[in-house]
C-alpha cells in the first residue's frame, strides 16, 4: 500500500488512530488526532467530525472547524434530515458495514445525489467518505470526509482500514461522553449559578432567522459551530470565535448573516422530514455549560416563520438517558436504575417494575457488571452521583422526568427514505 512517495502500513495507521482516540480529552482534539493519524491513507482538508445522540441519531454537536463553508451548511444539514440521499446516518447505522463511498453508493452517477449535485461538485470534491462511529451500545459518531479530485483513489487498502475504525473509535468516542459528563460542574448555569432563560428561534423556509429571543445568542454562542479556534488567552470558548456570521445585521430585528449552529440546522431540518408530527427533541453538547435541550415545532400562519426551535439547559432525563446508554444498559435496566436511585427496596421495584424480585436482582446484577460497581451504594455513590446532577435525584424522590426513565419529546430513529 503506497500513498504520497512511500509505503504505509495500515495496520499502523489504525493503531495510530486508536491511539490518539484514546488520548483526547475533549471532541475537538478526538477527531483532530483521528484524521491526523489517519492521513497517510486518507488526505482531506474539509472534513467535519459529529458526535450523534444514539437514540435518535441526531448531531449532537462535533469538530466543524474544516467542515463546509458556511453557505453550504443549512442546505447539508437540510439533505441529511429532511430530503434524505446515499449514505444517510440512518442507513449507515442498519448496514452490516457502516463506511460509505457517495460514488460507489450511486452506481458511479453522481449527479444522482443532491448532496453531490448542491454541496460538493460546486466545492470542487470528486467523492464523500463517510466512516460510523459505532460500538456494540449504540451510534456515537460519524466522521464526513471530502475526497478531492488529487486525492488518490478510495480503494480496498483505505476501506478496510476505515472498516477497521468503526468500533474502536464508537467506544473510546463513548467513553470520552462519559468522562466528559463527569466533568461537568452541573446544569448550565452562567457566572454565580445564574441560569440563562430558555432561547427561542424563529426560521423562515430557508432556514434563514426570522427572530431571536433575548437569551437567544447566549445558547446559540455556546454550541458547537463552524469556524477556527479563538486565539490563546482569548477568554471565548474553543472553537466559537466571534466573526460576521454571528453578529445581527441590517435593519433592527434583522439578523440575516447570522449562521446557526449544526445541530439547530439538523432538527429544524428533522421536523419537516416526511412522516414527522410536526414536533421534535434531541440535545446538544455546549462549550462550557454541560448539554441543553432542543425541540422544534412546525409554524402554522401567514408570517415568514415556519420553524421554531427552542434551546435550554437540559433535564434530568436527558443526562440520565446519555449515562445509561453510554453503558449499554437496556431499557428495562434503565426503569429499574431510576427506581434504585429514587431509594425503592427489591421488593418495591418488583411490585413497581411488574417483576419477581428474583428478576429483579438478575438485572441489577447485570447492571453492576456494565457499570463496574458492585453494590446499590456504590452504584448511586460511586458513578450517577458523579454523571448526573443532584436535580437527577431530586427529581428522582418527587417521581420526576428521571424517576420513570422518560425522555420528553424523544425522537423515534430516523429511517432511511
Amino acid at each position: 500500500m503506497v500513498r504520497y512517495g512511500g509505503t504505509v502500513h495500515p495496520g499502523r495507521v489504525r493503531d495510530a488512530a486508536v491511539r490518539a482516540a484514546a488520548a483526547a480529552t475533549d471532541v475537538d482534539g478526538f477527531f483532530d488526532g483521528v484524521l491526523g493519524a489517519m492521513r497517510p491513507v486518507l488526505r482531506s482538508d474539509l472534513w467535519a467530525g459529529v458526535t450523534l445522540d444514539p437514540d435518535t441519531l441526531m448531531n449532537t454537536g462535533g469538530n466543524f472547524r474544516h467542515a463546509v463553508p458556511r453557505p453550504y451548511l443549512a442546505r447539508m444539514l437540510d439533505i441529511e434530515y429532511r430530503e434524505g440521499d446515499v449514505n444517510g446516518v440512518a442507513e449507515l447505522a442498519r448496514a452490516p458495514e457502516p463506511v460509505g463511498l457517495l460514488g460507489s453508493a450511486v452506481g458511479g452517477v453522481r449527479g444522482r445525489s443532491p448532496r453531490y449535485r448542491d454541496i460538493l461538485y460546486p466545492l470542487g470534491l470528486a467523492d464523500e467518505l463517510r466512516v460510523l462511529l459505532r460500538d456494540r451500545y449504540g451510534v456515537w459518531g460519524i466522521m464526513i470526509i471530502g475526497l478531492g479530485p488529487d486525492a488518490p483513489p478510495f480503494g480496498p487498502e483505505a476501506r478496510a482500514v476505515a472498516r477497521s475504525l468503526t468500533e474502536p473509535l464508537g467506544e473510546a468516542l463513548r467513553r470520552l461522553h462519559l468522562s466528559r459528563r463527569a466533568r461537568e460542574a452541573g446544569p448550565a448555569a452562567g457566572a454565580g449559578g445564574y441560569a440563562p432563560d430558555p432561547a427561542l428561534v424563529l426560521l423562515d423556509e430557508e432556514y434563514g432567522i426570522v427572530q431571536l429571543s433575548p437569551s437567544a445568542e447566549f445558547w446559540l454562542d455556546e454550541l458547537p459551530a463552524l469556524g477556527e479556534r479563538c486565539p490563546a488567552g482569548d477568554g471565548r470558548p474553543h472553537g466559537h470565535c466571534a466573526g460576521p456570521d454571528r453578529r445581527r445585521t441590517g435593519a433592527p430585528g434583522r439578523w440575516t448573516e447570522r449562521i446557526l449552529p449544526p445541530a439547530v440546522y439538523g432538527i429544524a431540518a428533522a421536523v419537516r422530514s416526511p412522516g414527522s408530527s410536526g414536533s421534535i427533541s434531541s440535545w446538544a453538547h455546549t462549550a462550557t455549560l454541560g448539554r441543553v435541550r432542543l425541540h422544534a415545532w412546525l409554524m402554522e400562519g401567514g408570517g415568514p416563520a415556519r420553524i421554531a426551535v427552542s434551546v435550554e439547559a437540559a433535564g434530568p432525563g436527558e443526562h440520565l438517558a446519555l449515562i445509561t446508554a453510554a453503558h449499554g444498559l437496556t431499557p428495562r435496566e434503565g426503569e429499574i436504575v431510576s427506581l434504585v436511585l429514587r431509594g425503592h427496596p427489591t421488593a418495591e421495584i418488583a411490585r413497581l417494575a411488574r417483576l419477581s424480585p428474583y428478576t429483579v436482582q438478575e438485572h441489577l446484577k447485570s447492571v453492576f457488571d456494565k457499570t463496574g460497581v458492585r453494590s446499590r451504594r456504590e452504584l448511586v455513590a460511586t458513578l450517577f452521583a458523579r454523571h448526573v446532577e443532584p436535580e437527577v435525584l431530586r427529581a428522582a424522590d418527587t417521581g420526576g422526568p428521571a424517576a420513570s426513565g422518560a425522555v420528553p419529546g424523544r425522537l423515534e430513529p430516523r429511517r432511511a427514505r
